[in-house]
């Protein structure tokens, strides 16, 4: 039954695995939270999760998490949440009234809410299922709106296989699909010359670029410590194709565009405490 089970981390985990040509970064990831019942099937929790940066070197995010989970039968459970999402920078410029400064620390803070539905089967040992989730991500602070969006949306699509005969210790694997459905588009035309700078003409036709932008595989086990206490270390598998447009903040110059390719591998581990 192990050999099945180690065969299926692998095909799960192979469309990652085949995007390792881009550029690989090392990070951490590490939570701490709550999980508490309010009723049968109902539960609320809480989170607090910090990102490192790329090769350990500094603070990537602070996140804290708050949701809502609700099981109507058996084999299926709906959440909602907001994540409050407190990115660190390191001597990021930033103007103001003409002078330039540079600034260490957390900036620009941005809002996120989901609504996800997971459903899943119990096939012998194991639990396979599927979870859906739309998030939307407020952007806040002073940013290109024609190179970023200030509300977008995702679909996240993960499906996922736990193996439960041991009940202290429950290892997985799940693969994952994000979506962006609202990143921004344009058309440009006829070169010109800007100040020595290349440029194009360039005509904004909204966030109405939809493609994937990640491609996630992750192996975790969850050791349950008593009635309480679960820690669950990971390794995750981050393919991020990125759609970066460069254009001036009125939306008229257009100087290039690409798919920036991150292969990112993050060692996690997380503790809850249930109640």
């Amino acid at each position: 039954m192990m050999k099945k089970f180690v065969f299926a981390l692998a095909v799960l985990l192979m469309p990652v695995l085949a995007h390792a040509q881009a550029s690989t970064a090392v990070a951490g990831r590490a939570s701490v939270g709550v999980d508490y019942k309010i009723a049968k099937g109902f539960h609320i929790n809480v989170s607090e999760e910090l990102r490192s940066g790329d090769g350990f070197s500094s603070i990537g995010s602070l996140r804290t998490t708050v949701g809502l989970s609700y099981k109507p039968i058996k084999y299926l459970k709906l959440g909602v949440g907001y994540v409050n999402i407190n990115p660190y920078k390191v001597n990021k410029e930033i103007t103001v009234d003409d002078n330039t400064t540079t600034y260490t620390g957390f900036w620009n803070p941005r809002h996120r809410f989901y609504f996800d539905i997971n459903g899943h089967v119990n096939l012998g040992d194991f639990q396979l299922g599927i979870k859906e989730r739309l998030q939307l991500t407020h952007r806040t602070g002073d940013f290109n709106v024609y190179q970023e969006t200030p509300n977008a949306l995702a679909l996240k699509s993960r499906v996922y296989a736990k193996y439960r005969r041991w009940k202290a210790f429950e290892p997985s694997v799940y693969f994952e699909v994000r979506t962006a459905l609202n990143g921004p588009w344009g058309s440009y035309e006829a070169t010109n010359d800007d100040d020595g700078k290349s440029y194009n003409k360039y005509t904004p036709a909204g966030y109405t670029h939809v493609y994937n932008n990640r491609y996630r595989g992750c192996i975790k086990a969850d050791w349950n410590i008593g009635k309480h206490h679960t820690l669950a270390p990971f390794v995750l598998l981050d393919y991020c194709s990125d759609y970066e447009i460069d254009t001036n903040k009125k939306g008229t110059k257009f100087f290039g565009a690409q798919y920036v390719d991150v292969f990112r591998v993050s060692l996690g581990l997380g503790y809850t405490f249930n109640f």
